[in-house]
């Protein structure tokens, strides 16, 4: 790949297929502003205190559901702002490279672990989704801290060794509060097993709200998260490639671009679970819900 290498630079889009790709994805972040108003006008009304999430709320305690589930649409509609503005639905159009698949993924995972935890009807497995997302939770920053502590240059030891006591607390009084919540609910307790949660499970799990397979939405988080990382082989898969010389010496020559039904599956699903999960959270803070525990 190196005769014929220019860096970067734009290249125009011409075949008719992907323009109507390009269109289909500028039309859906269009309808940005549109959901974020939406978002706050759900976020800002209370739940209904005989609802499905004030019970839900009321039987975790400070760890709530809602409180867990706003921070994740939050952060998904976040995204999804961030996405048309490097892909804006309006206006002169120079699409990134690969930068607008990390924002993408986060805002995709954000949105369907939001989903994930207020779709189901019945309220226990509602507890028992968000206990083992908050283990997945507890855990990640267990693990940093862990990984603090042995990469810490020698002159930082002290500041390590004075936030291991505090983080050890840290840690106990969730893992404590998660056994109490499982315990009163009758759910099983996550951190008694060795796998909490993974964002392929959520998303493939959350996809099937939406009323498609499940295996559509965790191909498309597969796939963008490999475009995520600088991984050659993915980006080979999944972006479209024109070839400009095969060398004799067998080493080819080619030119790589967006491939816009990737993107399209990209914006399609993302959008798709955080309408989704709008839609959810709305219903669970106004229908009446059971008391538990």
């Amino acid at each position: 790949m190196t005769d014929g290498y220019y860096g970067s630079r734009a290249i125009p889009i011409e075949d008719p297929s992907e323009l109507a790709a390009v269109q289909h994805i500028r039309d859906r972040l269009a309808l940005v502003p549109q959901i974020a108003e939406r978002w706050n006008r759900i976020a800002r009304g209370n739940a209904g205190p005989r609802s499905e999430l004030a019970f839900d709320d009321a039987v975790t305690h400070w760890t709530r559901v809602s409180s867990h589930v706003v921070h994740n649409l939050h952060h998904a509609v976040d995204c999804l702002r961030a996405l048309s503005v490097l892909i804006p639905p309006e206006g002169e159009l120079t699409i990134p490279y690969v930068a607008h698949f990390p924002v993408a993924r986060s805002g995709l995972e954000a949105a369907s672990t939001a989903l994930w935890i207020l779709h189901p009807d019945d309220p226990r497995q509602r507890i028992e989704r968000h206990l083992r997302n908050l283990w997945r939770e507890v855990s990640e920053e267990a693990s940093f801290a862990g990984a603090s502590e042995r990469l810490a240059p020698e002159e930082l030891l002290h500041l390590v060794d004075r936030q291991r006591k505090g983080q050890k607390a840290w840690k106990r009084k969730y893992v404590d509060q998660i056994r109490a919540v499982a315990a009163r609910t009758g759910v099983a307790d996550p951190t008694l097993g060795r796998y909490a949660i993974g964002f392929a499970e959520i998303t493939r799990e959350a996809t099937v709200a939406t009323g498609l397979p499940g295996g559509y939405g965790e191909m498309v988080w597969r796939m963008i998260s490999g475009l995520s990382h600088p991984s050659m082989l993915r980006t080979v898969r999944f972006m479209a490639r024109t070839e400009l010389a095969d060398r004799e010496d067998g080493m080819l020559n080619m030119q790589i671009t967006n491939d816009m039904q990737t993107l399209q599956y990209t914006v399609d699903a993302l959008v798709l679970q955080l309408t989704t999960a709008l839609d959810v959270l709305a219903r669970r803070k106004l229908k009446i819900g059971i008391p538990l525990g």
